[in-house]
């Protein structure tokens, strides 16, 4: 029972951020996209007493951040292909990943 009240209280706590990022999300988008997504919320609510796997529509599509070593991965093939040298000789990924490092050590 405690959990259900704190995940109540939390979801309190959470609604005005939600409700923000809402309206800043919606006020960015096209007028068309916003009219899908109200659409296709709709039809997942009329849907949610027989399926609920219909609102699976509402999870993030957002892919998760990359990993260091896939941007490492990247930025070596960013340099490969362009040949990036600073005046020292040393490459663009090298200073990019010592800062990365650095960063990483903090």
């Amino acid at each position: 029972m405690n959990a259900v009240i704190r995940r109540h209280r939390r979801a309190v706590e959470n609604v005005a951020e939600a409700r923000q990022s809402f309206h800043s999300l919606t006020d960015a988008a096209p007028p068309d996209s916003v009219a899908v997504w109200k659409a296709t919320i709709e039809e997942a609510e009329a849907a949610r007493s027989t399926s609920p796997q219909a609102m699976d529509v509402m999870h993030s599509q957002i892919k998760t951040r990359q990993s260091l070593k896939e941007i490492t991965a990247a930025i070596l093939q960013d340099e490969l292909s362009t040949q990036n040298l600073g005046a020292d000789g040393s490459s663009t990924t090298d200073w990019l990943l010592e800062g990365l490092n650095i960063e990483d050590e903090q």
